[in-house]
């Protein structure tokens, strides 16, 4: 893996141009060029489908792989006709694909859609966030519980807050460390705090499953774009990722390459 150079996409909008050229210059020497982009699935103000075509046509990548399993795709990699203009991403690489030919590959894991949208765990999920919210108008958390709530409070704003970010600042390092926190609180204190407070203990199974689902879920993606790398050998690749994996995947891709 030494000969796989990893890029993170800073989009300085007025210098793009200039910077992408140099930054790809300056290591032709590399057999293979990764591009990780932290991406928003819905469309803002700030981040949007022509947002993200400008990036790939200033990148020009061989392969794109996009945070779907295979059930997006034809038999053949194509995306499918429902899948076309149903996303930011997949929009904007249909739109691509008008202009510069390129390989796409699905990345994530087998089935995630039929988890995160199974009615139960939806319902499940309603209600564990409800029941924290119903403690904390209580008053129930002890002192420890009380400041881990209002860290977990803090992150849900601050990934609203992202949410509706450009995409520069999704993937500066200030925003990077952002989404660190977000993912820490999102699974490492919510655990905290269910451990902290015996009215929660029976959503204990429930948060230690969608702990263990996001996980392997990000595990697999590496594993599957450490594949492509193998497989694309020699090639530019884009990796569009949602902004709560982009770090995942950095870390998980720069120890196999180690």
């Amino acid at each position: 893996m030494t000969d796989i150079k990893i890029f993170f996409v800073i989009i300085l909008f007025l210098f793009f141009s200039a910077f992408t050229e140099n930054l790809i210059s300056e290591q032709s020497a590399y057999d293979t060029e990764l591009f990780i982009i932290g991406t928003v699935h819905e469309s803002t103000e700030a981040f949007n489908s022509d947002t993200l075509l400008n990036i790939l046509n200033e990148i020009s990548p061989d392969v794109i792989l996009i945070e779907s399993d295979s059930s997006y795709f034809t038999s053949g990699f194509k995306l499918n006709d429902d899948i076309k203009e149903a996303f930011l991403e997949t929009k904007a690489v249909t739109e691509y694909l008008k202009l510069k030919p390129a390989e796409l590959r699905p990345y994530d894991i087998y089935g995630r859609d039929e988890f995160l949208y199974d009615p139960k765990r939806i319902s499940l999920e309603s209600d564990f966030f409800s029941a924290i919210a119903s403690l904390n108008e209580k008053g129930s958390f002890n002192n420890e519980a009380a400041g881990i709530f209002t860290k977990i409070s803090s992150m849900i704003k601050t990934a609203n807050e992202m949410s509706f970010e450009n995409a520069s600042y999704i993937n500066s390092p200030e925003g990077s460390l952002k989404i660190d926190t977000i993912n820490y609180y999102t699974y490492e204190g919510l655990s905290s705090l269910i451990s902290l407070t015996p009215e929660l203990k029976n959503y204990g199974k429930y948060w230690k499953y969608e702990c263990r689902f996001w996980e392997k879920r990000n595990k697999v993606m590496t594993e599957n774009i450490l594949k492509y790398l193998k497989q694309f050998k020699g090639k530019r690749i884009v990796v569009l990722c949602g902004f709560a994996h982009k770090n995942i995947l950095k870390e998980g891709i720069q120890q196999k390459k180690e």
